[in-house]
């Protein structure tokens, strides 16, 4: 009787491992098949695959998070580029650089939050509300400058098409680990 009990706890044991087993193995996605579920394919494959940490990547809710850490990277380098810009003399007007580099600096606090919220696996849905904003504050940087005399430089143009292009990444990949939860 013995015997039959443990033969009963192996084979529970045995099959619970295989049922983790192929979960963990379905759960495992390649940046390219994350970045499928993108409108910036190549974009998505060609930053992500850049990053070391992409490799250990290896489901939906962690690209995910890499791509928010990519957004924030990007807009510190933006706000950090505006705040140089107030330096040089001749350049843009003080009132369109101020206003960018708040926009900016909001636009990383929200990237920040939102890689926080999806960092915990509780908050996917706040997490994609963070980003929206940020994105948001991007483009509203440029119609501010659009409004100033003299406009927005090109690099700034550039700045906020990558923040653009990141947050949209990195929406989308957030919404695909919402369903690819194991």
């Amino acid at each position: 009787m013995a015997a039959v009990s443990l033969r009963l706890v192996v084979v529970v044991v045995v099959a619970a491992a295989v049922t983790l087993s192929v979960r963990s193995a379905a759960a495992t996605v390649t940046v390219e098949d994350a970045c499928r579920h993108t409108k910036h394919e190549a974009y998505c494959v060609k930053v992500l695959s850049a990053r070391p940490e992409s490799k250990a990547a290896a489901d939906m809710p962690a690209l995910a998070e890499l791509a928010l850490s990519l957004a924030a990277e990007s807009g510190a380098e933006a706000a950090s580029f505006v705040r140089n810009l107030e330096k040089m003399p001749g350049g843009m007007p003080p009132e369109c650089l101020e206003g960018c580099l708040a926009k900016f600096q909001d636009a990383v606090a929200e990237l920040r939050r939102s890689k926080a919220a999806l960092e915990e696996r509780r908050d996917a849905v706040g997490a994609k509300v963070g980003v929206s904003e940020a994105r948001a504050d991007g483009d509203t940087c440029m119609e501010e400058c659009q409004k100033v005399e003299g406009g927005a430089a090109p690099d700034i143009v550039d700045r906020i098409g990558e923040l653009g292009k990141l947050c949209a990444v990195a929406l989308a990949l957030t919404d695909a680990s919402m369903s690819k939860r194991p």
